[in-house]
């Protein structure tokens, strides 16, 4: 922006601006949009403001990467409009009927790579097993996908999203992202990340409240089409809550009511797996955390009692979703045929043992007689692991693996509060991808974790370089 506005004035009021796209009133203002539009499609289902409530996410995004030099400028609004955006179930039709919006926003995209470009080179100690992944995505099929569902617009946009295309982003934010004297990188993100999880809470609450009727006349959880992935969203965030409680002990009462809006959603993964995620969370923190561990102690506590009291009530209010998801392991172990996942669990076995070596692909969509995926979606297998051995075979195996190694070793180099958190954040999407896509959609699961392991190499780059400096002096 300075090439257009060289005044000593200008420059000024533009400092100042992209501040202000990096503040806390910023983010409220956000805020408070966001809510005006989930609301507001919660009333009016029909009118389908959500999606035009993501679009102009987008653009405001768009906005902020032309002001700002920085990208972490487009964080705050794109955890919103993705949490905006789950509630557009199957509108890729409608969607498409605003692909002009595209136009601007590579605009702004461009201008922000071009304008405020940054020296890039190749980096990143996980820039060796991204790649292994992303030449195994593209093998995926290899001698037993037709050309058409290899070359199908749905299958180049996960390829690419998943693959070399994620590689690209991972080395843009590696350029791009750097210490600025203005704020900490780490402290910045785990400030996005829980306003983002009281957003996600608030859709939740906003929707019981609408729906009050309901939730008493039947005493029990609604049903939410969007419960997953707000779920996934929130699962990911509630460890930046806690590490926010090392320095705002309050902030470790959000960590529970963000697990309570994961209960409430009616998520069986995320009541399961949500509540592994608590007792992890819980524990690391007292482990590590010691300045607030009696703190933390004190608010586990304050629950454990209220949950005793309350317990036959949250019970049974919880029941239906209990109901489900024993419903749902028992189809699993006594391989019901009515059990979705269980079919698709079987078909992925079937489909790894007889293309063993590359897999079906990513654009095999052979498995949709057993649940038809929607417009511009994967014929997913609901699982992980079955579907990278489905998808990619053997050599997926081994490149994922190899990742989720390489990944691990990065987090666990240094034991600060920082890479705990990201550690509980990712293993934590691991475990919700166990029954769900999870990790496998490109935005906003994988987007995030790259941001996360970026923002994990640049903390422990710094912290070394202290210690390094530390040590000489």
């Amino acid at each position: 922006m300075e090439l257009f506005f060289k005044s000593e004035k200008s420059a000024l009021r533009i400092k100042k601006l992209r501040a202000f796209l990096l503040s806390t009133e910023w983010m409220a203002v956000l805020f408070c949009v966001a809510g005006i539009i989930t609301t507001l499609s919660a009333v009016f289902p029909d009118s389908r403001i959500e999606i035009k409530g993501t679009l102009l996410f987008a653009l405001i995004i768009g906005v902020c990467l032309v002001i700002s030099d920085d990208i972490m400028a487009g964080l705050a609004p794109f955890m919103l409009a993705a949490l905006v955006a789950i509630k557009c179930y199957d509108s890729y039709s409608v969607f498409i009927g605003y692909i002009w919006i595209v136009v601007p926003l590579l605009f702004c995209i461009l201008f922000h790579f071009i304008v405020y470009r940054a020296k890039w080179k190749i980096t990143g100690e996980l820039f060796k097993p991204s790649v292994f992944v992303s030449v195994v995505i593209l093998l995926g099929g290899i001698g037993f996908i037709t050309l058409k569902e290899y070359f199908a617009l749905t299958s180049i946009y996960h390829m690419a999203g998943l693959g070399f295309g994620m590689l690209f982003v991972y080395e843009m934010f590696h350029a791009h992202i750097r210490k600025r004297e203005e704020y900490s990188l780490t402290e910045l993100i785990t400030k996005i990340m829980v306003m983002a999880g009281c957003f996600a809470s608030f859709m939740v609450f906003s929707y019981y409240i609408i729906n009050i009727n309901t939730v008493l006349d039947e005493g029990t959880t609604l049903y939410i089409q969007w419960r997953n992935n707000c779920s996934t969203i929130l699962m990911l965030i509630i460890p930046f809550a806690f590490l926010l409680a090392n320095r705002k002990p309050y902030a470790s009462v959000l960590g529970f009511i963000f697990y309570f809006a994961i209960l409430l959603t009616g998520s069986r993964g995320g009541m399961v797996f949500g509540s592994i995620e608590m007792v992890m969370c819980v524990v690391m923190y007292i482990l590590y955390d010691k300045r607030r561990r009696l703190a933390y102690v004190i608010i586990c506590g304050c629950f454990a009692v209220g949950l005793l009291i309350f317990s036959g009530k949250f019970i049974t209010f919880l029941g239906s979703t209990a109901d489900r998801l024993l419903s749902a392991v028992n189809g699993f172990l006594m391989g019901d045929q009515n059990e979705v996942r269980t079919i698709h669990f079987a078909r992925g076995i079937n489909d790894f043992l007889n293309n063993p070596i590359f897999g079906t692909g990513l654009g095999y969509m052979g498995n949709r007689d057993v649940h038809a995926s929607k417009e511009f979606a994967l014929c997913w297998y609901h699982c992980e692991p079955i579907q990278i051995a489905a998808s990619f075979g053997i050599v997926g195996i081994a490149a994922y693996v190899y990742q989720f190694i390489r990944r691990n070793v990065l987090l666990w180099r240094r034991t600060n509060l920082f890479n705990i958190t990201v550690f509980l954040s990712y293993i934590s999407l691991e475990m919700m991808s166990l029954v769900n896509p999870g990790i496998f959609c490109p935005l906003p699961y994988l987007l995030m974790v790259t941001l996360f392991f970026v923002a994990v190499e640049k903390n422990n780059a710094e912290e070394e370089k202290a210690e390094a400096l530390k040590i000489k002096s």
